[in-house]
């Protein structure tokens, strides 16, 4: 083998240690980047050369090369932020990002991100610096998420009203309470009553209204019952012909001996409240989940003991018209806004990708990655979903670059260079020697 070859072999050396540096300074560059995942340089030697012999296993090397730059996905520390729409994942999920083509974007399609540094723009989109729009999925006025990916958009900062369909109360009547004669008297309701409660209900124009239920102990040999009696202000209904109490709807509730929810009845309830524009608003009084239909067991539920007679809750489903206040993010991803009427209303819910082989990403810029063959399609869902980790609100990732040992790796590299430099100065002087001996 000439000995040039010796030449050649610290070229070679010197080339790798050149990529190895300056992969080290790009890592160091980025070592603030929010999101950054450092590369790591792996090395292969080149074919070596055969120079038989006894044992015919002799060989010589040739050199090295640069086989690979790995990027090198752990966890970044998270740092917590003074902006609600600052994201970061903590797991191994990717934030999902179509880049729309325009002036901004050197490129569109979609692509995969750790920086979560988001902000609604000007048409409600959740986006990225860049202008690329964070991908999710919405969510309609029952709150369900739809299957479809698409972008986040805050398209709305209004809730509209809702009448009240729905009373749910939970109660303890005192089953000590004896059984009066006579009957209910809408004009006397509370000398002719055993207890009494009210909540607040919405009619359809999200106008709040009293709304005074009376209970009456009824006589039920088989165990206790009590009759109740709906009533609301004259004044605030249009068929009250001028009686300063409307009732508008009454019915039995049952107990067993033991005091728990046997059954609920009720009679018709509907409302016609004189601002709002539905008629006949019907209202279904809940007293919890009864034995004798719901399979209920007496737990949550309205009981009847020997106990003092109390609201131990009440809550009903209308609201006023309210308008949004804030935004909070779960860590499932799911969008939440707070509305000044005390509704907190789903909009939607974000996506993260996972994929087979995190190490077959491509870099595509600015933290951004696109998978390719080797990576595998994407495998998007809701975060807190196989292994997508979870989202955190008001944080972002730092980059995972060790300074420390990216110094180490500087020495290292430097070390090496100045070592395959000594070897081709070295190999030269040899080539040296031999054309003064030619000489």
């Amino acid at each position: 083998m000439p000995i040039s070859q010796a030449l050649y072999t610290g070229v070679t050396g010197l080339s790798v240690m050149s990529d190895s540096m300056s992969v080290v300074a790009n890592n160091l560059a980025n070592a603030n980047a929010k999101g950054f995942k450092y590369d790591r340089v792996e090395f292969d030697d080149l074919l070596s050369v055969d120079l038989g012999g006894a044992s015919g296993t002799a060989q010589l090397g040739r050199g090295a090369r640069l086989s690979n730059v790995r990027t090198i996905h752990t966890q970044g520390g998270l740092s917590v932020t003074d902006r609600l729409t600052d994201l970061a994942v903590q797991g191994n999920g990717f934030f999902v990002v179509s880049n729309p083509k325009g002036e901004k974007q050197e490129a569109g399609g979609q692509f995969f991100t750790r920086v979560g540094a988001f902000h609604f723009d000007k048409d409600g989109y959740l986006s990225d610096p860049t202008g690329g729009h964070l991908q999710g999925y919405t969510a309609d006025n029952k709150g369900v998420l739809s299957p479809q990916l698409g972008d986040v958009r805050l398209a709305t900062n209004n809730i509209p009203p809702q009448g009240t369909n729905k009373v749910l109360m939970n109660l303890n009547l005192d089953s000590r309470v004896e059984v009066r004669e006579g009957e209910f008297d809408i004009n006397n309701p509370v000398e002719t009553s055993d207890f009494v409660t009210t909540v607040n209900v919405f009619d359809s124009h999200g106008n709040k209204h009293p709304l005074t239920t009376y209970f009456r102990r009824a006589d039920d040999k088989d165990g206790i019952s009590w009759n109740w009696f709906a009533t609301v202000d004259g004044k605030e209904v249009t068929d009250a012909d001028g009686a300063p109490i409307k009732q508008v709807g009454s019915g039995t509730v049952r107990f067993d001996s033991k005091g728990n929810l046997l059954s609920e009845e009720t009679k018709d309830f509907s409302v016609n409240f004189t601002r709002g524009a539905v008629a006949d608003q019907k209202i279904e009084l809940d007293f919890g989940k009864n034995i004798s239909t719901e399979g209920g067991n007496g737990v949550g539920a309205s009981t009847s003991t020997a106990a003092q007679s109390i609201t131990v809750f009440h809550s009903q489903n209308g609201y006023e018209s309210g308008n949004i206040k804030s935004i909070k993010i779960d860590l499932d991803g799911k969008v939440k806004g707070l509305y000044t009427n005390g509704i907190e209303k789903l909009l939607g819910g974000l996506a993260l990708a996972s994929f087979e082989n995190t190490d077959g990403l491509m870099k595509a810029g600015r933290n951004q990655f696109f998978a390719t063959l080797d990576s595998g399609s994407p495998r998007i869902g809701l975060p807190q979903t196989g292994v997508r980790g979870s989202i955190y609100a008001s944080s972002l990732e730092e980059s995972n670059v060790d300074m420390a040992q990216q110094f180490v790796e500087m020495i290292r590299s430097q070390r090496g260079f100045q070592a395959n430099s000594r070897s081709i100065t070295t190999t030269d002087s040899m080539i040296e020697e031999v054309v003064n001996m030619k000489r």
